[in-house]
This record gives C-alpha cells, structure tokens and sequence, in this order.
C-alpha cells in the first residue's frame, strides 16, 4: 500500500467541509448521477469503435459541442450492432456512470440503435462518388509495386511508433535500401496539404522508386487527413508508385482506393514494400537454376545431332558406298560384255552374207569404238560415285563446321568475352544496371579476371555506314 493510501482521514473540523476519499468522492458522484439522472438518451456520431476481445464494445458518441465514451457490454450486443462504425449516427440508451479506476465518466449501454449515416460519413461518401466518378480509382490505372527498389520514400509522422517500426522492418529485411523520409503532420487541419505537398516533392525530385504515404491507428478523425481530397489527388496523380498503410486493417481511407497498393498497416506496407535478403537469394538462385537447365538442355541437344551425324550410315562405312559402287559397275560391265558378245555374233552372221560388200569397211574399227564407249561409261559410273561420296563428304563437314561455329569457345578466342556477375552466379547482358565500384568477372578463352565498373556505363554508340 502507498504511502497515500495510507494516510488516516481527519474528522473535519466545526464549519469544515467533509473529507473525502477518491474512491468515496466517485461512489457519491455515482449516486448523485444514479439519483439526478437516472436514465438517459443521446444522440451523436460514433467515433473510436473499438471491439474488444472480451466481446465488449467501447466506443465515443460525439457532436460537435462534446463527446461522452459508451460502454456496451458483450450482453447488449446484438447482431445489428455489427454495421456500426465510425462515423455513423446512433442513440445510446443508457445511464451515467463514473468508472473507478480511471475517473471517466462514460454511459453503460442499455441499447445502441444505428440512425443512419453522421456528417463525416455523409462526407467521406459524397468525395467517394465524386473521385470514383471521375476514375482515380479504377482498378486498371494502378501499376505494380517494383520487386526490387533501391530507394524507398515514406510520407509521415517524424515521431510516433508507425516510423519507427517501419525503419526498424526495412533495416533488418533490406540494409541495402536508401530510405527518404520527408516529415509531414498526419492529422489536424493543415495536415492534408501538407501531406499532398510531400508526395509532390518526391515526385519532383525522383528520388525514390516507390514510397509509403500512412501513419499509425487512431480514431476517424484522426486519420481524416487521408480522406482529404488534396491527399487522395496527389496519389492518384504521383508517377512513383504509392503504397497507402493508414491505421489500421480495419480503418479504410479513400487515399487506399486510390493507392497503387494498400496495406493494412504500416508495418505490412514495410514488409510488402522490401523483399528480403533470403528472398532476393532465393529468386537468384532459380534464375540460376534455369539457366544451367538451359545450357545442359542445348548441350544435349548438341551432343543427340552430333550422335545423329556420327551414326549416319553415309558416315559409318564410306567405303562401303564405294564397293556397292565397283559392285555394279562390274554388272554393267558384264551386261555390256554380253551384249556386245550376242551383237558380235549377229554381226558375225550378217557378215558371213555380206562379207564382199563388207570388205571395204574395217570391223575391227567398229569393234574399238564399242571397247572404247564401253570404257567411257565405266570411268564415268566410277567417277558418279566419287562425286557422290564427296558431296556427303562436304556435308559431313558443313554441319561439323555450324557445329564449331554454336560453340561460345570458339566466339572467346575471337577475342570476345563473357561478363559475370560477382561469384559468376549470373550473365549481365547488358550495362543499363551497372553502378559504379560493382564487381564483375569477365571469362576470356583461357582464364576469368576480376572487373570493377568504375563509372556508369556510357550509352552505346550509334554505327555509322
């Protein structure tokens, strides 16, 4: 027990008041609310609905003179109450009640009857309509989020534990990142142009691939900055893509319809902004992992046509080409011989009659002329075959040629060159993403060297004919 707490009560002197304890105090105000004012009805706007786990609801019933915090307890509940929200107008039936521990006055609630929409929500909808009519949220003008950026730019409070944690969360899931903070307010009556006048900025000055425009939980009025019309304008019009995180899940602002990509909180929107090391890694490591697939995939290619061409039965006995060749060349010689032979002897016959009028021609010429024809054909059936086997000669040494030629080997000692990433893990085809002091490893014909970029690349040079 405190050291007030225990302090002994003085009996009050003659014509002093009574003394009080705190507790004594809040039960005679509690009688004096239970005797004054027995039973009440109010009618306002709700604000700062808050479902507990226990099953109660506590919620603020306000208008614009005051506001008094309700208590409806998990027994009250009904099924209706579950379209309740901020910014709807209800009667609270109920009575006056001081609550002990903290000093609050607030009203037990007997019921709780929704009478329709409250002056923010007749707002919030009315500027719904109108954007929504005018197409700022439609589903096809918002881009996807960068899978990897390199500069992330937050809009919001410099203090409070939405910036922290968002810090906290790129820090340890992306300590690559460069993070730009522009500090604006993120509730009261200039906060909305000021939160447009940071998203201008950022867009101004291009720094940053995609930022975060949010802040932490609050009650409807709190987080009224991002209903703004201001505030939803300059997200729809940003070129850098935008990430709404306002409050929390359940809070929804129309700066999350026109967003590029809501989130439920500010430490979702973190993590869904930066990918991880281990994710990073892990994507690396596919693209890896499809190109070797890819090069062992063409390497069997090669290898399955250069076994084609190996196997061929042109390739596998060329000289048995040339002996089917001899073989039917003596054929025709033989056929040639007979024929020649049954010629001669029908010749001969025809001479025996005609020998007096034959006698002034020579038949030995006749017969050279045949021997020599005969001679002729067989010197050119042996040179079709040849010429046969030397065009699939030709052949064979085409396609061993274009084989060479698909060799990278060959294109590296021709004094080009292969350009890796740090670790050779990876082929960098091209210099649109080089930085300055990044590592690289350039694979020539007979060993790889170690490279350091040492200014961004230049564009390429235009060919001049």
């Amino acid at each position: 027990m405190s050291r007030r707490a225990s302090i002994s009560r003085l009996a009050p002197g003659t014509g002093e008041p009574r003394v009080y304890t705190v507790g004594e105090a809040v039960r005679a105000i509690n009688g004096a609310l239970e005797d004054g004012v027995p039973w009440i009805v109010v009618q306002g706007e709700i604000s700062s609905w808050k479902p507990a786990a226990s099953g109660h609801i506590y919620f603020t019933i306000k208008d614009a003179d005051a506001a008094l915090r309700v208590a409806l307890f998990k027994f009250r509940v009904r099924a209706e109450h579950a379209s309740l929200r901020d910014g709807v107008a209800v009667q609270v039936e109920g009575s006056v009640d001081v609550y002990a521990p903290t000093g609050l006055l607030s009203i037990k609630a007997e019921r709780v009857t929704g009478l329709g929409y409250g002056a923010l929500q007749a707002q919030f909808d009315a500027l719904k309509r109108k954007l929504q009519a005018e197409g700022l949220f439609d589903e096809d003008r918002k881009r996807p989020l960068p899978r990897f950026p390199m500069r992330v730019g937050i809009v919001t409070s410099p203090t409070g534990a939405a910036i922290e944690d968002m810090l906290r969360i790129l820090r340890e899931r992306a300590p690559y990142l460069h993070v730009v903070h522009v500090p604006t307010l993120v509730q009261g009556e200039t906060a909305a142009a000021r939160i447009a006048a940071a998203i201008e900025l950022l867009n101004a000055r291009d720094a940053v691939d995609v930022m975060i425009v949010g802040r932490g939980g609050g009650s409807v009025e709190d987080l009224w900055a991002f209903n703004e019309e201001a505030v939803v304008r300059a997200i729809a019009a940003s070129r850098i893509p935008v990430v709404s995180a306002v409050g929390h899940e359940v809070d929804v602002t129309l700066s999350d319809f026109a967003a590029d990509h809501r989130s439920a909180t500010p430490t979702h929107a973190a993590q869904e902004v930066a990918p991880s090391r281990d994710e990073i890694a892990a994507a690396l490591n596919d693209l890896a992992k499809h190109a070797r697939q890819r090069l062992l995939r063409d390497l069997r290619d090669a290898q399955t046509q250069v076994r084609g061409l190996r196997d061929h039965h042109a390739l596998r006995e060329p000289m048995r080409r040339v002996r089917d060749g001899y073989v039917t060349l003596d054929r025709a010689a033989e056929s040639l011989t007979r024929g020649l032979g049954d010629g001669v002897v029908r010749r001969a016959r025809r001479l025996e009659g005609l020998a007096g009028r034959l006698r002034a021609h020579t038949p030995g010429r006749t017969l050279e002329r045949m021997r020599d024809r005969v001679a002729a054909l067989g010197r050119r059936a042996g040179r079709g075959a040849l010429d046969r086997v030397a065009r699939h000669r030709d052949r064979v040494a085409a396609n061993a040629s274009l084989l060479r030629s698909y060799d990278y080997r060959g294109v590296l000692r021709r004094g080009y060159a292969l350009v890796w990433s740090e670790g050779g893990a990876q082929l960098v085809p091209r210099a649109a993403g080089l930085r300055p002091d990044t590592l690289l490893e350039v694979q020539f014909e007979d060993a790889r060297a170690e490279a350091r970029v040492t200014r961004a690349p230049l564009p390429a040079r235009k060919e001049t004919t």
